[in-house]
């Protein structure tokens, strides 16, 4: 229904938002994880935030994420039996190298941290997770959102995505960069900067 949604944040807690998008006199709620919460501006500021809406028999919910991964990670959670929105937001509430390494190890353990996540569920996960998302969508995800100040914000993970976001923002789909991105990592190496890797790409186009 929505991709995402542009606006004031109106109200703030640990597991929702209010935003008014921009031109509208109206408030949506949209349901966060308490790690989006915290990443995102404070009460009063803009933001965009993208979002998932989901219909059942007794609710409509508009759930909320700081990048396009994370809402794509929430919705094949979905999928999974056994998993509803509440579920799929305390997952994505764990610390996200900790996802990350869990599902490139086939480690399953780290998922049963979260209530009503069994150890059957938690291997179906990470078995869903392996299997829709490349490698490099998990680091872009894990490295995506860094809330301002904190000295975690270095990584290979935070340098591919922001590499994809320049290469995109020059016209680039998003997959494509993410393919040159990862060949250009793959060519000079991970510890190196995202203008090292975009001024590869950019070298190599074509």
């Amino acid at each position: 229904m929505y991709s995402f949604i542009e606006g004031e944040i109106i109200e703030k807690s640990d597991d929702s938002i209010v935003i008014r998008p921009d031109g509208m006199g109206i408030g949506l709620e949209i349901r966060v994880a308490p790690r989006t919460s915290f990443e995102l501006p404070g009460a009063g500021q803009s933001t965009r935030i993208y979002t998932s809406f989901q219909v059942k028999e007794d609710s409509q919910t508009l759930f909320g994420f700081g990048s396009v991964p994370e809402k794509e990670i929430f919705e094949v959670l979905l999928k999974i039996s056994g998993i509803g929105g509440k579920t799929a937001l305390a997952i994505l509430d764990l610390p996200r190298d900790r996802i990350v390494e869990a599902i490139a190890a086939g480690d399953s353990a780290v998922l049963t941290r979260v209530n009503g996540v069994g150890s059957k569920t938690a291997g179906r996960i990470v078995l869903e997770l392996k299997d829709k998302f490349a490698e490099e969508l998990m680091e872009e995800w894990a490295g995506d959102i860094i809330p301002a100040g904190l000295e975690s914000a270095e990584g290979a993970g935070k340098e591919f995505s922001e590499a994809v976001e320049a290469l995109v923002e020059l016209g680039y789909h998003r997959t494509d960069a993410r393919t040159a991105v990862r060949r250009a990592r793959g060519t000079i190496g991970d510890e190196v900067s995202a203008e090292e890797l975009l001024r590869y790409v950019l070298q190599h186009a074509g």
